[in-house]
C-alpha cells in the first residue's frame, strides 16, 4: 500500500510541522493536487523569484546597471584641480575589477593627483542590513546601496598576527568581532558606498593617482563622464542571482526595479510592496500578494506567500518571453552537481524540476517547474514551517550554539526528505 503524503510528513517525524501545497498543469492551469494552497507561509528565498520576474518585467532582460566616474574641474601637468565623484545605480555584482578599471582610467587620462574633492553618491538611502533580528554579524545579511562591492562582504581572521580584516578599508563598517572566536570567517559590509570609495581611493593610489578622503555628495553641477563600467544584462544577473541566491544580489536589483517606476524610497519593504503591486497589477491571480512581502530577498519570518500565489506567479512568468528566453531556464535543475544540496539525482528525478529553494531554520520551501514522467509539464510551489520550533528558536538566547544549530539541521534534513518523495511522486503520477 503506498504512503500519503501525510504518512511520510508523520514518519519523518513533520506531523506537527505546517505543510502547504499547489500543483498545476502549465498549460490548462487545471488544480493537480493541493493542500492548505490559499495559506500564507514565510517563503524564505523563493521570494527572490517574485523579485526577479517583477524586475526582468519593470526594466527588461537587456537592462545593465551603471557605475560611473565623474568629474569638473582642469588638469594640467598630471594636477587635477576639481572633483572626482563616483557613483553608482545599484550594481549587484560590481567587483574588484571592475573598480580597479575605473582607477586604471584615471592614470590613463593623466591624472596624478586631485586638489579637490573626492565625492561618492547613492541617490537611494543606505540600508545598513537586510533584515533586522539576524545574527548580527551573518554575512548574508549585508548592506545595500548603489556603490556595492563584492558582495558587500569581507573576511575576517584571527591567527598569530591577530585579529585583521581584509582589506583593512572595511575597518568600522562591519559589526564588531568576537575576541573569543577564533575561525576566520566572513562579515557584512554596513556601509557599502563607503567602502566602495575607500577602495578606489586604493587602487588609484596603486596607479599613482593621489584621491582626497572620500566624502559623500552629489555630483556639482556640470560633472562630465570620465569613465564607466556597464553590469551583466540583468537576465544574466538574475539568473546567477537565483542560481546562487545571494540576498544582496536580490535586494540591490529589486530596488532598481522599485526605484523605476518612481516610488518614494524609504525602505525596503515599502520597494518591494511597490513590487509586489506592479505584479497584482499584471496578474489577476496576484491579488493580495503585495502586502504579504517584507523585502526583496526573503531574509525574514515576517514575509508570506501562499502555495497558490505563487503557482500564479509562476505561470504567469512562462507565458511571457525574455529577449527569446523562458524563465525555467534560468532556474537551477534538480541533479546537476550542486543543485539541492545533491538531490534529484535518481534516474527518475534527475533534470526533471527546475526550482527555486529557500531555507531559514525551520522555514522550508521550493517551487518552479516539473517536467513530469508523463511529458506533462507541471507548476509547484511547496511550503514547509513549524512555527513553534521557529518561534522557541527565537526565544532561546543559545540559537547561535552548536546544539541548537544541530537540532534545526536535522529538522531540514528531514524536510529535505520530505520534498524529495513528494516531488518524485508527482513526477511519476502526474
Amino acid at each position: 500500500m503506498q504512503m500519503t503524503e501525510a504518512d511520510v510528513r508523520t514518519s519523518l517525524g513533520l506531523d506537527a510541522a505546517d505543510v502547504g501545497y499547489h500543483v498545476i498543469d502549465a498549460d490548462s492551469g487545471a488544480v493537480l493536487t493541493s493542500r492548505h494552497a490559499d495559506a500564507a507561509f514565510p517563503p524564505a528565498s523563493t521570494a527572490k523569484l517574485a523579485t526577479m520576474i517583477a524586475a526582468l518585467g519593470i526594466l527588461g532582460p537587456e537592462y545593465r546597471f551603471r557605475t560611473k566616474l565623474l568629474a569638473r574641474g582642469t588638469l594640467k601637468d598630471g594636477m587635477f584641480n576639481g572633483d572626482i565623484v563616483l557613483q553608482g545605480d545599484g550594481d549587484p555584482l560590481f567587483s574588484a575589477n571592475d573598480l580597479r578599471a575605473l582607477a586604471v582610467r584615471l592614470a590613463d587620462i593623466g591624472i596624478k593627483k586631485v586638489e579637490g574633492h573626492f565625492f561618492y553618491h547613492s541617490t537611494l538611502p543606505v540600508f545598513a542590513d537586510i533584515a533586522p533580528g539576524q545574527p548580527i554579524d551573518a554575512p548574508y545579511n549585508q548592506g545595500v546601496s548603489e556603490l556595492n562591492f563584492g558582495f558587500n562582504r569581507v573576511t575576517w581572521t584571527k591567527d598569530s598576527e591577530g585579529i585583521y580584516i581584509t582589506p583593512t578599508e572595511a575597518e568600522n563598517l562591519t559589526p564588531v568581532l568576537d575576541p573569543g572566536d577564533d575561525v576566520a570567517g566572513e562579515l557584512p559590509i554596513r556601509a557599502p558606498d563607503l567602502f566602495n570609495a575607500r577602495m578606489l581611493q586604493r587602487f588609484a593610489a596603486n596607479e599613482g593617482v593621489q584621491l582626497p578622503p572620500p566624502t559623500p555628495s552629489s555630483p556639482p553641477d556640470g560633472a562630465v563622464v570620465l569613465a564607466e563600467v556597464y553590469s551583466l544584462p540583468l537576465l544574466e544577473i538574475a539568473r546567477a542571482g537565483l542560481e546562487y541566491s545571494n540576498n544582496m544580489v536580490a535586494e540591490a536589483v529589486g530596488v532598481a526595479a522599485a526605484r523605476a517606476t518612481g516610488a518614494p524610497v524609504d525602505t525596503l519593504q515599502q520597494l518591494a510592496h511597490v513590487l509586489g503591486l506592479w505584479l497584482e497589477n499584471h496578474d489577476p491571480n496576484l491579488k493580495q500578494f503585495a502586502k504579504g512581502l517584507v523585502n526583496h530577498s526573503g531574509l525574514s519570518v515576517h514575509s508570506r506567500i501562499t502555495p497558490k500565489q505563487m503557482t500564479a506567479l509562476l505561470k504567469g512568468a512562462l507565458n511571457h518571453r525574455l529577449k527569446g528566453w523562458r524563465f525555467d531556464t534560468l532556474l537551477t535543475p534538480g541533479g546537476g552537481h550542486t543543485g539541492f544540496r545533491g538531490r534529484f539525482k535518481q534516474p527518475d528525478a534527475a533534470y526533471r524540476i527546475w526550482a527555486k529553494s529557500g531555507t531559514m531554520r525551520y522555514i522550508k520551501g521550493l517551487a518552479g517547474y516539473i517536467d513530469a514522467a508523463s511529458g506533462r509539464r507541471l507548476i509547484f510551489a511547496l511550503f514547509v514551517y513549524d512555527p513553534d520550533r521557529r518561534q522557541t528558536l527565537e526565544n532561546n538566547p543559545h540559537r547561535q550554539s552548536d546544539a541548537a544549530r544541530a537540532r534545526s539541521d536535522d529538522w531540514r534534513a528531514r524536510s529535505d526528505l520530505f520534498e524529495t518523495t513528494l516531488i518524485r511522486h508527482w513526477i511519476s503520477s502526474y
